[in-house]
């Protein structure tokens, strides 16, 4: 009997890059065009947790949470060909994300925000988020001048 071999995240992005590449439907696909898909998706996602809740089983979550997948994976893969970031953003940022809003697991030495609720910790990575940005505009500002 044949082993099955296991995909990994890289061959589940291949195959997301091929299609959006070689498939008549996904390659016309936009951010706009798939809003549709992502609600539908999310909503069986949360179909599946009821079914979970009801039944103890997980096939079908599994099979709903790739399905979401999919829909982060192909819309970074777009956003990549318009060149506004790449699913490597995307993991870094929620990455950094999790870490910044979980101190007491990531920087247990940070007695100031160890302190601060989710809510504080929330508005104060907002206003870092938005110090970065007008710092990124300011720098491409001033390479544009001459």
């Amino acid at each position: 009997m044949k082993e099955s071999v296991k995909n990994t995240f890289s061959d589940f992005v291949e195959v997301v890059e091929l299609l959006r590449e070689k498939c008549p439907w996904d390659s016309v696909q936009t951010h706009e065009s798939l809003k549709t898909c992502l609600v539908n998706e999310t909503q069986e996602v949360l179909e599946s947790i009821d079914t979970l809740e009801k039944e103890g089983c997980g096939d079908n979550l599994c099979e709903e949470l790739g399905d979401l997948l999919l829909q982060v994976v192909l819309n970074s893969v777009i956003a990549k060909e318009e060149g506004l970031f790449t699913l490597e953003d995307v993991i870094e940022g929620i990455t950094e994300k999790m870490k910044f809003r979980h101190p007491k697991i990531f920087t247990p030495e940070d007695q100031e925000l160890n302190f601060l609720s989710w809510e504080e910790l929330k508005a104060r990575e907002r206003k870092l988020r938005e110090n970065s940005q007008k710092n990124n505009l300011s720098s491409h500002n001033n390479r544009e001048k001459p």
